[in-house]
């Protein structure tokens, strides 16, 4: 008896010293970690193995990168009917499941022919019908997600299919979505027809708020108000978000903390703690610090976030590897590994925090960061965004807007005095809402006053608008939206 007990005694201390373990070794749940890998993919396909063979060894298992909706559909359906051609796609999911990396797609921008604004060849414009849109996005969780048609057709690669979707890329900014006037509440209604779509599909799919930038760099709405703008256009978002992305990047750890931490406030109030953040990019650019201090920097958020009161889901830097050709542009010095798959310091920081805490040493003690008085700095005041594609400003646009009504028909006269090209679209409906095109025109680079006539369709009803984008020779515009009421 005494020996059976012994056994059992020695059965118990086993089996809590084994779920001691397993506890300490949970620190952080699986998918947590990621890092983004747009270049990774860049070059022969045989530069991609050493880069995603650092990836895996480092214990990181998801990568971002964009699933652009122009590489899928080049051509607008016919009768009705899409095409698709997911050549291009395949063999990236291919290389990073034979790592072992679970793809974190962003799935983004229009084509050349779905954009709002006609004929701008930039795939950054809101997309004309959301619907074309939702209908790719469903066909892209039917091939990659749960059960996809990709899986089936590759039973031998490790199975691991797309679970999250993030729905576009710095949405609130000019750099990647065009107007920005109407922007929260067209892409309010984008982000719930893509939920509802890819939902169809795998109806236990997580679908991403495009990761926001800071403080409307790129001329659109800070990240609080455009989050503000989504909510009141659209209610129904309580509910039906699974988790919003952002992007903070800022100066050191301290500031990038604060602005989480202010945004954390915000969507509780919003849609509730319970919706969770996504820190889809951070990092900072070796021309503006040590690589040595921004993989302090990392690790620290590393650790810190994910034991913190922010709520925060998942972790994933920019970038794994970046051009590093032009010393004068930031944007080529994010990367904190090599392109020939060498980790860099900063790389290895980072790695060195995923693996500490995916171990049994992990830190356990909680972290406040969300949860304690925040300045209530306003957001003009506040830091710049340090983030990978620096706000550029669009050329100064003069405008005037003449009706000359027993003419039916409208003079718009640009003036741009550095120089721009102008695009004019006359669009059929009130100045805040989504809107049918009427016509378009577009003049040649100039720095003299360019005149644009358009004829007034006998149609066209009581309200109408006028979009006048002012592209300079940078390729970033100036946007001006004029409500029209029509006697």
């Amino acid at each position: 008896m005494r020996g059976r007990i012994a056994l059992l005694a020695v059965a118990a201390a086993l089996l809590t010293t084994a779920a001691t373990a397993s506890s300490a070794s949970a620190a952080v749940s699986d998918g947590m970690y990621g890092v983004n890998v747009q270049q990774v993919f860049s070059g022969s396909s045989s530069s991609w193995q050493p880069r995603l063979a650092a990836i895996q060894n480092g214990g990181v298992d998801l990568g971002r990168i964009d699933a652009r909706w122009q590489n899928v559909e080049p051509n607008a359906p016919s009768n009705g009917t899409h095409t698709y051609n997911w050549g291009m796609y395949d063999s990236i999911a291919q290389a990073m499941a034979q790592h072992n990396i679970r793809w974190y797609p962003i799935v983004d921008y229009s084509t050349n022919w779905s954009g709002v604004i006609a004929g701008d060849s930039n795939s950054a414009v809101a997309p004309e019908h959301i619907a074309d849109f939702a209908a790719y996005a469903t066909a892209f969780a039917k091939r990659y997600g749960r059960g996809g048609t990709f899986w089936q057709s590759h039973p031998s690669l490790p199975q691991l299919p797309v679970e999250s979707y993030e729905i576009w890329n710095e949405e609130n900014s000019t750099v990647f979505w065009r107007p920005q006037d109407d922007a929260p509440e067209r892409y309010a209604d984008l982000y719930m027809a893509a939920r509802a779509a890819i939902r169809s599909a795998d109806s236990n799919a997580d679908v991403v708020v495009g990761g926001l930038a800071l403080g409307g760099y790129g001329g659109g709405a800070d990240e609080i108000a455009f989050m503000q703008r989504m909510v009141a256009h659209r209610p129904d978002l309580a509910g039906n978000v699974d988790a919003v992305g952002l992007h903070p990047y800022q100066a050191d750890v301290p500031d990038t903390e604060m602005r989480i931490a202010r945004f954390r406030q915000t969507l509780d109030q919003l849609l509730g703690p319970q919706v969770p953040i996504e820190i889809t990019e951070v990092g900072w650019t070796t021309t503006s610090v040590s690589d040595a201090q921004r993989g302090a920097d990392l690790a620290q958020l590393a650790e810190d976030l994910p034991r913190s009161d922010c709520n925060i889901s998942r972790f994933l830097p920019y970038t794994w590897i970046t051009e590093e050709q032009n010393s004068s542009d930031s944007e080529h010095w994010f990367g904190i590994a090599n392109s020939d798959g060498t980790v860099k310091p900063s790389g290895q920081g980072y790695l060195n925090a995923v693996q500490t805490m995916e171990s049994s040493v992990a830190p356990s003690s909680a972290v406040t960061i969300c949860h304690q008085p925040v300045p209530q700095t306003p957001i003009s005041a506040l830091p710049p965004s340090t983030g990978p594609h620096p706000p550029k400003k669009g050329p100064r646009l003069i405008l005037r807007v003449r009706h000359i009504r027993h003419h039916s028909r409208l003079e718009v006269r640009g003036t741009c005095p550095s120089g721009c090209r102008l695009q004019v679209d006359l669009l059929k409906g009130r100045a805040r809402s989504a809107s049918l095109k009427l016509a378009t025109k577009r003049t040649r680079f100039s720095s003299r006053r360019q005149v644009i006539r358009l004829r007034l369709p006998r149609k066209l009803g009581r309200k109408a608008k006028l979009v006048v984008v002012a592209t300079g020779k940078s390729g970033v515009s100036t946007t001006r939206t004029r409500g029209l009421r029509i006697r």
